[in-house]
């Protein structure tokens, strides 16, 4: 098998970094430019205009999936609604700040570049996606 050269892979893992920080970023700042969804009501907003549901699987099969409500749950806990936030998403708090600890981490990882990643720090940088996944399914089942 063909071995990459170096600097492509320093551009693959740099623009993997990049992409992730971005998410973060976006996921975590954009909660407090959203206004909570109203008492009774399922849907933020933002200038005033409420955002409509845009998740695929409510559009559409008109039921819920394991991440709806996380965007909800976000804004609302941006903005103290804690109680709120949790009975939009179980998980949407942890959530949160899993997302948020995407930051210094991916910060972190452009200083070093892929040559100081070692496989222990690899191996650790693989669990939290498939685990995340579990818990959202297990949390959606039980729901």
């Amino acid at each position: 098998m063909l071995e990459e050269p170096d600097d492509t892979i320093e551009k693959r893992f740099r623009s993997h970094q990049i992409t992730q920080l971005v998410f973060a970023l976006v996921m975590v700042i954009l909660p407090f430019f959203l206004a909570p969804a109203y008492p009774g009501e399922d849907r933020v907003a933002i200038c005033n205009w409420r955002v409509p549901a845009l998740c695929p699987h409510q559009l559409f099969y008109n039921q819920t999936c394991p991440g709806c409500g996380l965007i909800r749950s976000f804004t609302a806990f941006a903005h103290g609604q804690f109680s709120e936030s949790y009975n939009y998403h179980r998980l949407g708090i942890p959530l949160y700040f899993l997302i948020l600890m995407q930051i210094p981490l991916r910060l972190y990882l452009l200083k070093k570049g892929p040559e100081k990643l070692s496989g222990r720090v690899n191996a650790f940088l693989q669990w939290p996606i498939p685990i995340t996944i579990a818990a959202l399914i297990i949390n959606w089942l039980i729901g």
